[in-house]
């Protein structure tokens, strides 16, 4: 515990840096382009379009149940594939984040910790905009604002905490692991199928395609956790669906056991990541 102590230290005493190297990164990223940052934007909307698309007008998807009330498919969808995005990009980006900055910020004097909070901080902003459009759609289906709503702010916390410290291991791994990043890829790109984000695993069980407990397996796990969580506050109005308590007991068990194991070893090696990088 002692190393997760000393590792939140130095993100709340960098806290405004952080934030400052974020938004200069964003700006920086997209310097030649005409839009500039309103790609950060334009690319996960087009993909959430195209998704949208192939699922619900080509697959002719009409309605999802979510704790008994039958949604339509497009705000499911976005709801699921918004925050989806923007995890998949805060722990890629995150994962190779050491190995690109480590000198740059070595040179500031900066504890590398910092860097992944760095990079999940640059993607903060586009998924802040896409949430806005969500809300909009929200309301263009009449769902209007509820006490429910609330949740998000838990399930928002939660998830960056979790991405925080997976960024942190992961990180740590690829520095010494170089083809670490190659394998996590195709794994993320599994956990899009089978975390929730684009179809309801459950109906695969009722049609046979999947193991019930396959599916069960992977409600427990931090991606899943959070879609759900998050559909429920926003289309299900509930705070704690019948099996909040298991889910969340899971959650925060993983996040413990990746903060343990990631901040130990980001504080044992990252004296030898510059000579790594």
């Amino acid at each position: 515990m002692s190393n997760i102590i000393t590792i939140l230290k130095e993100l709340f005493d960098n806290i405004q840096l952080t934030w400052a190297i974020a938004r200069y990164n964003n700006r920086s990223s997209f310097q030649g382009h005409k839009f500039g940052v309103v790609w950060e934007f334009l690319n996960p909307l087009i993909q959430i379009a195209l998704w949208g698309f192939v699922f619900g007008v080509l697959r002719g998807r009409g309605t999802v149940n979510v704790n008994g009330n039958s949604i339509p498919f497009l705000p499911w969808m976005l709801v699921g594939m918004t925050i989806w995005l923007f995890m998949n990009r805060a722990v890629i980006g995150g994962a190779s984040s050491v190995k690109k900055r480590i000198k740059l910020v070595s040179k500031m004097q900066l504890p590398s910790s910092i860097i992944p909070a760095i990079s999940i901080a640059s993607k903060l902003t586009s998924y802040l905009i896409l949430l806005l459009f969500v809300f909009v759609v929200l309301f263009v289906f009449g769902f209007a604002p509820t006490i429910y709503w609330l949740g998000f702010f838990y399930y928002f916390i939660a998830m960056l905490i979790f991405i925080y410290f997976f960024s942190l291991l992961n990180s740590t791994i690829a520095m010494v692991f170089p083809d670490y990043l190659n394998l996590l890829k195709p794994i993320m790109r599994l956990f899009f199928f089978f975390s929730g984000a684009i179809w309801r695993l459950q109906e695969m069980v009722q049609q046979n395609s999947l193991p019930a407990w396959f599916v069960r397996l992977m409600d427990l796990t931090p991606f899943s956790y959070i879609i759900n969580g998050l559909r429920n506050a926003f289309l299900g109005n509930v705070f704690f669906h019948e099996d909040w308590i298991m889910t969340s007991a899971a959650f925060w068990l993983i996040v413990l056991l990746i903060s343990i194991i990631g901040t130990h070893l980001h504080l044992k090696l990252r004296a030898k990541f510059i000579d790594l990088a």
